[in-house]
């Protein structure tokens, strides 16, 4: 006879559930929606089943006690861990089967890691960073592609350029390469095209990385103004009066 058919763990168990207020303690429904046990947090070898102390155990819906157990894939309880462009529709969503370009990689303690794509990475995590990242991503494209096609760009002696808020840019083309000088800090770096050199230009301004840039070389961003100190002479005509007629 199963030691879950005894009367000493059907009271045990209907005692537990009760205290729990007949609800799961993992996705909080309720008996009338769901099957509801109890589950073991822990296994002491020899002791009976309904012999535990009650915060030794909980009360657990059927899915969530299989998810527990690692039986069923868990569906909460999940966490973000990374995410990378796969460049194309390359990708299989595990946990749908959906074809992905942006993998999620989400992991929980009890099933381990596992690829997803936006929707169930959100889901799973009951978050919305996955679809938090597509849009700063497609924002972050959409303006470095307005910057590379803006009109601002002026072309002269050679040399592209555009004011970008304090920087002063400008692309020199040499022996049919391209190369970036901003600030007055020439660029080691050749590109092939101005189109690349442009997208460089945003990338590093964007990102903070030429502020980077100028702090670890020590580079003042800000040159400060002299102040111009009035000769004697200067000093004495402010203090003519105008004649008057």
């Amino acid at each position: 006879m199963s030691l879950y058919t005894k009367s000493e763990w059907k009271k045990f168990r209907d005692e537990l559930i009760e205290l729990d207020g007949y609800k799961c303690k993992e996705c909080g429904r309720n008996r009338t929606e769901v099957v509801l046990q109890v589950h073991h947090k822990n296994y002491i070898k020899g002791r009976l089943p309904w012999e535990y102390p009650l915060k030794d155990c909980e009360t657990l819906c059927k899915g969530c006690h299989s998810s527990r157990h690692g039986i069923t894939k868990p569906q909460i309880g999940w966490e973000f861990v990374g995410q990378e462009d796969l460049g194309d529709l390359n990708g299989t969503c595990e946990n749908c089967g959906a074809t992905i370009r942006h993998s999620f990689l989400i992991q929980h303690e009890n099933w381990g890691a596992m690829e997803v794509g936006t929707f169930c990475c959100d889901k799973l995590t009951d978050t919305n960073i996955a679809s938090n990242f597509l849009e700063s991503q497609t924002s972050f494209k959409s303006r470095k592609q307005r910057f590379v096609n803006s009109r601002r760009w002026k072309f002269d002696n050679a040399k592209h350029s555009i004011s970008q808020g304090s920087f002063k840019v400008e692309i020199s083309t040499r022996d049919g390469f391209h190369f970036i000088t901003i600030y007055g800090q020439e660029s080691k770096k050749k590109y092939e095209s101005i189109e690349f050199a442009k997208a460089k230009v945003f990338d590093v301004i964007e990102s903070g990385e030429f502020l980077a840039y100028l702090d670890k070389h020590k580079i003042p961003f800000t040159e400060k103004k002299k102040k111009k100190t009035k000769s004697k002479t200067e000093k004495s005509n402010s203090k003519k009066t105008v004649f008057k007629k």
